[in-house]
């Protein structure tokens, strides 16, 4: 590493830390507006109330790094150009490109960081965040959750219109049961019930109707009944409050085995290849990010460090409203699930690499 790497390294520390400060606090205080219900209704709790908004941090960080690689790059490059040290570099018969090239290397450093961060302490922070969350929605006082859920318990599907708590029982009403069929070809079961009640690992349905479908798909009436009991492998209580692992709350290697099994079995796996996308992506966000915005700064940058807040923001508003949005497609089929969790570095960085070459 020579003088010009360090050089251009150390200017880009401090505006680093900056940004992903400023993002991450912005985030925290989104965790806390998003849990607003759960932290009034267990104020009793707080130490676990605490516990909980800490383990949804490194979610946000994973977020929050990239935001400040891109402050980092984009009021580095702005700072040099605004006091004409880039116009002294291109005079030494440096280009941009290799001005470029340590913040780069920054991005790479950082990207391997994320993966590693994202792979060990986000997924363990979301399977602890799983059983803190448990814990408090089975503490006395009001429920955390709201009424209309939709939750998976082994292979049902249950959605359900009221929830509250009688002593130990957890009491449903209105339920409805989908189950899944058993081949690709067939049809789901349909089951209604009243209300019902869980206590234990098993759950009791009552003033239930079952439905199957035809050859046709739609939905017949094959009996009603007074009772019925389904006996499951974890407590319901467990299953509504996330008790199970979710795709969020796994590594990459249990993500493409939970889909090799799911294949296997005939289901759909869009949820997880959704998932799976987004982790090999989301960790490559800082290096995409300095591609772009980069180059920009060295064209832009001469008005001094406001145009490099502005441009930094600029170009974070689309990156992330790209994520979102394809996601949002990808969950509802509207774009394959393997392209959504790919979709914002596939375009940032292809929009990247021709700025680098175009800079000089």
């Amino acid at each position: 590493m020579n003088i010009l790497d360090r050089y251009v390294i150390r200017e880009m520390v401090v505006p680093f830390i900056a940004g992903f400060s400023v993002v991450l606090i912005l985030f925290v205080g989104t965790i806390i507006y998003n849990n607003t219900p759960l932290i009034g209704s267990r104020l009793q709790q707080w130490p676990d109330v605490l516990y909980f908004i800490i383990l949804q941090t490194p979610r946000y960080v994973m977020l929050a790094l990239p935001s400040g690689a891109l402050f980092g790059c984009a009021l580095a490059i702005s700072r040099l150009a605004s006091d004409s040290e880039t116009i002294m570099m291109k005079m030494a018969g440096i280009s941009a490109r290799r001005v470029l090239l340590p913040m780069i290397g920054v991005g790479v450093v950082l990207c391997g960081a994320a993966y590693v961060f994202q792979e060990n302490v986000t997924v363990w922070a979301e399977q602890q965040g799983v059983e803190v969350y448990r814990r408090l929605a089975n503490a006395p006082g009001p429920l955390p959750i709201q009424a209309k859920v939709v939750f998976w318990a082994d292979n049902y599907c249950f959605y359900v219109n009221t929830v509250h708590k009688e002593n130990n029982k957890l009491i449903l009403g209105r339920v409805l049961i989908y189950e899944p069929p058993a081949t690709a070809s067939g049809f789901p079961t349909l089951t209604t019930a009243e209300s019902a009640t869980e206590q234990g690992r098993i759950c009791t349905l009552h003033n239930g109707e079952i439905f199957r479908m035809n050859e046709a798909g739609e939905p017949e009436l094959m009996g009603k009944f007074e009772s019925m009991t389904l006996d499951l492998r974890h407590a319901l209580g467990n299953y509504l409050n996330q008790g199970e692992k979710l795709p969020e709350a796994m590594s990459i290697g249990e993500l493409r085995d939970q889909m090799k099994i799911l294949r296997k079995s005939g289901l759909k796996t869009d949820r997880y290849r959704l998932e799976l996308g987004s982790k090999l992506a989301l960790p490559l966000s800082s290096l995409i990010l300095i591609l772009c915005v980069g180059p920009l700064s060295f064209n832009l940058g001469r008005r001094g460090g406001f145009m490099g807040v502005l441009l930094g923001i600029g170009v974070l508003f689309f990156y992330y409203n790209i994520m979102v949005f394809s996601k949002i497609f990808g969950e509802n089929n509207l774009l394959s699930p393997s392209v959504a969790g790919w979709s914002a570095v596939i375009v940032f960085g292809i929009l990247g690499i021709f700025l680098l070459w175009k800079v000089d």
